[in-house]
């Protein structure tokens, strides 16, 4: 009787040590992110990113943040909770909207997706938790949504204040934000095992604006200047040469190549045939509301011509979905 209860102890461990050995086989085997710039070496080295069949040999990963830090995730995450919502173009491109979302700044996630032109194709399709402002996370909110993975982008205002009590309520991956959107959508990708779909996006959206580059680039005796009002009080530039060189469009002469506050009389002196405001589109019409009296703007050839555009601010975001949609405005706009 004891010889069986020994054998059968012996079996067991025997058994055990086997799924040990299966188990550090598979972990030795998962893929390990990295800050890859090009998208088809980032695809190639993570397991998952082929599709079908690769599902489960995906978890556990480790990804490598914006920070250099290495985090493991066990499994897929189901609850993605982002500090900040200009990530929500995204996830919800790549199909995995986050279940709680930080700082819309037009209102709570929810209305944003009612609202954001970028968004709006998304409405009715998730609920989203709100999470509060992204300039004062609130820590109880977080914890109450339950996330099973946190993201935002390096270097948010206070994250440093709560970074660790973050990482005691879930895994925090953090973002480079001043990277191209391609590199960002990547990220956020091999957070979720969307390597593919991530790819595919890239190139839609490249095509996308590369095609309208070349319809746009027809037109560049067609200046266009493109301003946020700074909360209907001025005209701030917005897009720098980046933003032209991307779309093939024609900036005005004067227009400066980054980000600066200029005087109605400057625009002026530029002329653009175009005058694009890129805001939250009622800030922008009262604004010129603002200028209408002045014999200043009215002599504008964009003023006297109707070509005063107003584009929404979700377009200020510069991710996946702003820049396919600004390509797809700006052709509206410019047309042959």
């Amino acid at each position: 009787m004891e010889e069986g209860k020994k054998m059968k102890r012996i079996i067991g461990m025997i058994v055990s040590l086997a799924l040990l050995a299966g188990l550090l086989a598979g972990c030795s085997t998962s893929a390990t992110g990295s800050n890859i710039n090009t998208p088809a070496a980032q695809a190639e080295k993570t397991p998952g990113a082929g599709g079908s069949g690769a599902e489960e040999a995906a978890w556990p990963r480790t990804i490598v943040d914006a920070t250099g830090k290495e985090i493991t995730l066990t499994e897929q995450p189901q609850r993605i909770a982002i500090l900040h919502s200009l990530y929500l173009e995204y996830f919800l491109a790549l199909g995995t909207p986050p279940i709680a979302s930080a700082g819309a700044s037009t209102g709570d996630a929810m209305k944003a997706l009612g609202e954001w032109e970028t968004l709006k194709p998304y409405a009715g399709t998730a609920k989203i938790i709100d999470l509060g402002s992204a300039r004062d996370l609130n820590l109880e909110a977080i914890l109450g949504a339950n996330p099973d993975v946190i993201v935002t982008f390096k270097g948010q205002g206070n994250l440093d204040k709560i970074y660790e009590q973050l990482e005691q309520i879930a895994p925090v991956i953090l973002v480079d934000f001043s990277a191209p959107w391609q590199e960002q959508i990547l990220a956020c990708a091999e957070i979720v095992n969307k390597e593919a779909d991530a790819q595919k996006l890239i190139k839609e959206i490249e095509d996308s604006v590369q095609s309208a580059k070349e319809k746009l680039s027809r037109h560049q005796d067609k200046t266009i200047a493109i301003f946020r009002t700074d909360g209907g009080k001025a005209f701030v530039t917005r897009g720098n040469k980046d933003y032209y060189d991307t779309f093939g469009i024609a900036k005005p002469e004067g227009y400066p190549d980054d980000y600066e506050t200029l005087s109605l009389e400057a625009v002026a002196e530029m002329n653009p045939d175009y005058i694009i405001f890129q805001d939250f589109i009622t800030t922008s019409q009262a604004f010129v509301k603002t200028q209408e009296a002045s014999s200043v703007w009215q002599a504008m050839e964009a003023v006297k011509k109707g070509q005063v555009v107003y584009f929404d601010d979700s377009l200020n975001t510069f991710g996946p979905l702003a820049t396919k949609l600004t390509a797809e405005k700006l052709i509206q706009i410019i047309s042959d």
